[in-house]
């Protein structure tokens, strides 16, 4: 601004020095010769004044940005942590500029903020179809999604269809075999005459992926736009990065790689301390444009006591409680008595399963809340230790890492000897077969320990949260008359039960008559066959004498490529058992000359496993389960995990005496020592029978293939 009004003062010197010289239309000659000043003129000499300099250049027009949220946690005494990513609304990048000094809160008031940059882990990604193509570039396409999502390493990948309706093609899995089928029917398929607007598509893929595996999960969550002309996509969303990609290799490459960029660049980790109350605010960026709304949540009751700390709020650090404690007054004490009474034989379940009233307290120290609990189980309701249901009032709580529910499991394991292969083969099933969080806590009832329970998530609500488009969740029991049984869970009304059972009788009556290549593709278009052999694999592996019953079914929308959807169906293993013996010496199971079925006493076994592809697969199944989830290494890492977690536990001699299931194993359980001996002891008895099993598998396929 000085030089430039430096100029003008030397512009206007030069233009006063100048001679006078003819004017234009509008300007009159000087005449020659004196001017005699008349009375209204004074005859006064002025110096020349500078020009006053101009006004500075308006400044230029603040960037706008777009805003990502993914996750909003609390923590204890106002404590509130957001996942906040920032990105250059026009180019959709992380802005290169480390923004924490610059991300701001309004209201102000009463607010500290803590801001860091961080990484998002690597999570959900949706890739929407693009509603019509060639066949030939169909072909093309579906074999570049197949190569990339191949490269997307532990990335929970969907397939969307672009129509008339958006549909789920395939479900958020990183498993790759579901997604090749799908795209197999996308590619054999067709196109939608009337597909809804881009911009309804996008949003209702957003929709899903927001949601998808629940609110504590702290991820990233994606949507990639197959759109030929990655500008189309004019879409913004909070609740997801969407990204447009021409339909090509290259294309969906770069969209990972924006993907990757995003993930490991634009977030923020914002911790917050604030007034207890519930209260909406706006986050904004220092001389930027744009703002995102962000509802600071109510402080829970048994949160308000204590000081909040900003420099202790962070995801990976958090600590979950060690104890979880019933209260009862006089009255709810006499329920809870009622209810344990009710399970002593001769049983009745319906008194025994009945909701009662409680006080929890959630953690060491805190404050107790109301809540309501019921006794869980089946055969395991008669034990001396019962498991619970807990359901607490209000938002969810996050008891349990990437997890944030309001209702919980508390599993006694009175049925799993030293606790140690349920929780193991949960662990080995996760991500695939079983999502469901959980670890080991102390139950404390009416002040009295209860010993070690296994806290989890509650099972059809858990897969409801992990899974997209949830039609039916049902458990099947043993065959009844020739036929599996099956027990809908979800949905609960009459009407939904009688039409989710109707669906799957006919699908039953459906393959009854099939074999061969009918059989199997009949079965693939209504379940994941893939991952019902991998569970079978699975089994058998572990060699478990009780499995029929003990899986649940769950029912999802699947586009078949032709513009309708059906119902298909995956798996999930519950209450595992491991090692044991076959019902009635596995006269009931179906019969494999080559040993390598594990009691198989389900009908759809019966009726699968006979026929020579999905044998095959199954057999497959095994050997790459070997090599892969259930190496040596990783089934020993595993047990070393759940034996080191319960070992820590078992130091209190109260608590360890509460574990009456050890004194079967060993009379002097009671004292710690002992008792850590025995998990050890456990731990070391699962690692042989797995070793021995493996020997037998692995010598059965070589004779299998040798055929």
């Amino acid at each position: 601004m000085r030089i430039r009004g430096f100029f003008v003062f030397i512009g206007a010197l030069w233009l006063t020095a100048l001679p006078s010289c003819g004017g234009s239309d509008s300007t009159t000659p000087i005449p020659p010769g004196p001017v005699t000043p008349t009375p209204t003129t004074t005859a006064t000499t002025t110096a020349t004044q500078p020009l006053p300099p101009p006004p500075p250049p308006p400044p230029p027009d603040q960037a706008t940005v777009q805003f990502l949220t993914f996750r909003t946690a609390r923590w204890p005494a106002g404590g509130r942590e957001f996942t906040l990513g920032v990105l250059d609304g026009k180019t959709r990048k992380p802005i290169a500029e480390n923004l924490s000094t610059r991300i701001t809160v309004t209201p102000k008031e009463g607010i500290t903020l803590a801001i860091a940059p961080r990484t998002v882990a690597v999570g959900y990604t949706a890739v929407l179809l693009p509603p019509a193509m060639p066949k030939t570039d169909r072909a093309t396409l579906a074999k570049a999604i197949g190569d990339y999502a191949a490269t997307r390493t532990g990335e929970f990948i969907a397939l969307y269809r672009h129509g008339a309706q958006t549909q789920l093609a395939s479900g958020f899995l990183k498993d790759r075999y579901e997604l090749t089928e799908a795209l197999a029917r996308w590619r054999d398929g067709t196109d939608d005459a009337s597909p809804v607007s881009l911009s309804t598509a996008v949003s209702a893929v957003v929709s899903d992926v927001k949601d998808i595996g629940g609110e504590g999960r702290d991820v990233m969550r994606s949507v990639i736009v197959l759109a030929g002309d990655p500008g189309v996509v004019g879409v913004l969303h909070n609740d997801a990065f969407v990204v447009g990609s021409p339909t090509t290799a290259a294309g969906l490459t770069a969209a990972g790689a924006a993907i990757d960029e995003v993930r490991t660049k634009a977030f923020y980790r914002v911790s917050a301390c604030a007034k207890p109350e519930k209260f909406d605010a706006n986050f904004q960026v220092t001389n930027l444009k744009g703002d995102v709304k962000a509802t600071f949540s109510a402080t829970l009751p048994e949160e308000t006591a204590g000081a909040c700390d900003v420099s202790k709020i962070d995801t990976a650090k958090r600590t979950y409680t060690p104890t979880i404690e019933f209260v009862f007054n006089d009255a709810q004490r006499a329920a809870h008595a009622a209810r344990i009474a009710a399970a002593t034989p001769p049983v009745d379940v319906i008194a025994a399963k009945a909701d009662f009233d409680l006080q929890i307290r959630l953690a060491p120290g805190q404050p107790v809340v109301t809540a309501k609990a019921h006794l869980r189980g089946n055969g395991t309701l008669t034990c001396a230790r019962k498991s619970y249901v807990i359901q607490l009032p209000g938002s969810a709580r996050y008891l349990l890492p990437d997890a944030a529910s309001d209702e919980y499991y508390l599993i006694s394991m009175c049925d799993d000897r030293a606790y140690s292969y349920g929780s193991t083969a949960f662990t080995l099933f996760a991500d695939d077969l079983f999502p469901i969080k959980h670890r080991f806590v102390e139950l404390v009832i009416d002040g009295q320990t209860r010993g070690i329970y296994r806290l989890m998530e509650k099972l059809r609500e858990g897969l409801q949260r992990h899974n997209a488009r949830v039609s039916a969740v049902m458990r099947r029991g043993y065959p009844v008359a020739g036929r599996d049984a099956y027990e809908v869970v979800y949905p609960q009304t009459p009407v939904d039960i009688a039409a989710a059972l109707k669906r799957w009788t006919d699908f039953e009556a459906e393959i009854e008559p099939l074999a061969g290549d009918p059989l199997v593709s009949t079965v693939k278009e209504k379940m994941d066959l893939d991952q019902y052999t991998r569970y079978l694999a699975n089994q058998t592996i572990l060699q478990c004498g009780d499995y029929p019953d003990e899986l649940y079914f769950l029912g999802t929308e699947q586009a078949n490529g032709k513009g309708q959807v059906a119902e298909t169906y995956r798996i999930a293993p519950w209450d595992p058992e491991g090692y044991t013996p076959c019902h009635s010496g596995g006269n009931n199971a179906w019969p494999d000359a080559w040993g390598l079925a594990y009691c198989a006493e389900a009908r759809l076994d019966f009726k699968i496993l006979p026929d020579p592809t999905i044998y095959g697969m199954f057999v497959a199944n095994i050997e790459a389960q070997l090599n892969g989830p259930f190496t040596q290494a990783k089934m020993s890492d595993a047990l070393t995990a759940t034996k080191t977690a319960l070992q820590a536990m078992l130091v209190d001699p109260a608590l360890c005496a509460a574990n009456t299931e050890f004194k079967s194993i060993n009379a002097g359980y009671a004292d710690c020592a002992v008792s850590r001996t025995i998990v050890q002891q456990r731990a070391d008895q699962l690692l042989t029978a797995y070793n021995a099993r493996r020997t037998v598998l692995l010598n059965n396929i070589a004779a299998y293939k040798a055929k």
